[in-house]
């Protein structure tokens, strides 16, 4: 038998689902292809040829090169795809100073944790590299993100200081730090984090006791939560399977496993809208639900009924010309606090807000989970 091979993708998955990392991993059985998955693979792929071109012809920016690559039909997001391409390439620069420079540079190995061939069977742990080089004592890694969400830190989590590790292990033993950049191409800026000697050290024992939790899990059992919709294989998950129907209903292939797939959407939105009515009503008296991860919940909002003329007059008198007032009378509090954040006049959003009445309401949904 093979012996099992790990990455932080794998890692990752499992803790999301057990029952999705034995399906994908173990079983073989490939996920589905998602919009955010496609993104990913062709916006990877482009920027490491465009990288690996600049690197071999000494160029710091290749634009003309660049507009000829940009993404085409029939890739699905291709106008999402060519925004990101282009701001990519308009922004970035080489960096003129660097050592030993990689792209998409495949790292593996083995169970003692000493560098090995990629593809080898002694190959125990993986991991890709997007973009590293050295300058002095530094190694840089730079890794492409099409995320939607961005963080305004950085967390020196264990996936990140695994990219460190891997690089001073096998690349770059004698530097002293790395410092870690994430390039989130849909908005062209970064976040980073410098990782240190003593955040790199105990990253081994860190993989090594997560792959023992996997290994010592004879069950592998669904988790279900937010990830659901993520996975890949909920066509084939027994949850899913019990819950709504068999899974030939759940990824059709003929007309008629098609037309019951239909008529089984429409039974489900009436089902959804008494269901979540229920639900709402049963959270109101006894408080929320936890599902997997995720917490149905209530929440409350409060908007303003405002009326503009009476806003309008009270800001004049607190000093606000009437050409910094007329804009502002789009009257809604999101529109209020915009304009007057915009004016500096932070300040004033609580006078203004004072002239309306305030009206509550409440939403009960599901909310991530806290802790």
């Amino acid at each position: 038998m093979k012996n099992p091979q790990y990455s932080f993708s794998r890692l990752d998955l499992y803790e999301r689902c057990p029952w999705a990392y034995k399906t994908v991993h173990i079983d073989k059985i490939p996920r589905a292809k998602s919009e955010a998955l496609q993104t990913g693979t062709v916006m990877h792929q482009l920027v490491a040829d465009y990288l690996e071109r600049l690197i071999a012809s000494t160029q710091l920016t290749d634009w003309e090169w660049a507009q000829g690559a940009s993404p085409k039909k029939p890739v699905t997001q291709v106008s999402e795809m060519v925004e990101m391409w282009e701001r990519f390439y308009q922004t970035f620069t080489l960096p003129p100073v660097m050592d030993s420079p990689g792209v998409e540079n495949k790292l593996a190995f083995d169970a003692d944790w000493q560098p090995c061939e990629f593809f080898s069977e002694a190959a125990y742990f993986r991991m890709v590299i997007d973009f590293h080089f050295r300058q002095e004592a530094l190694g840089v890694i730079i890794d492409w993100k099409t995320n939607r969400a961005m963080p305004q830190t950085v967390e020196k989590d264990l996936q990140l200081r695994t990219y460190g590790w891997d690089l001073k292990q096998a690349l770059y033993p004698d530097i002293e730090e790395v410092l870690l950049r994430l390039h989130f191409l849909r908005y062209g800026k970064e976040r980073e984090v410098l990782l240190t000697h003593l955040d790199l050290a105990a990253v081994p024992d860190e993989l090594k006791a997560r792959i023992e939790v996997i290994e010592a899990d004879h069950t592998l059992t669904p988790t279900p939560g937010s990830f659901c919709g993520w996975c890949g294989v909920t066509a084939h998950c027994p949850v899913m399977a019990q819950a709504l129907t068999p899974v030939e209903v759940m990824a059709p292939v003929t007309r008629e496993q098609a037309q019951k797939a239909a008529s089984l959407l429409l039974t489900l939105q009436k089902m959804e809208k008494d269901l979540a009515a229920r639900l709402k009503d049963w959270v109101r008296e006894n408080g929320p639900i936890q599902a997997g991860d995720l917490v149905f919940s209530s929440s409350q909002a409060t908007s303003y009924d405002l009326d503009p003329q009476l806003v309008a007059m009270t800001l004049l008198e607190a000093g606000l010309g009437r050409e910094e007032v007329w804009p502002l009378l789009s009257v809604n509090k999101t529109n209020l606090e915009k304009g007057l954040r915009k004016l500096r006049r932070k300040d004033l959003i609580e006078l203004a807000l004072s002239t309306g009445t305030p009206r509550v309401s409440e939403k009960i949904e599901f909310l991530k989970a806290k802790g």
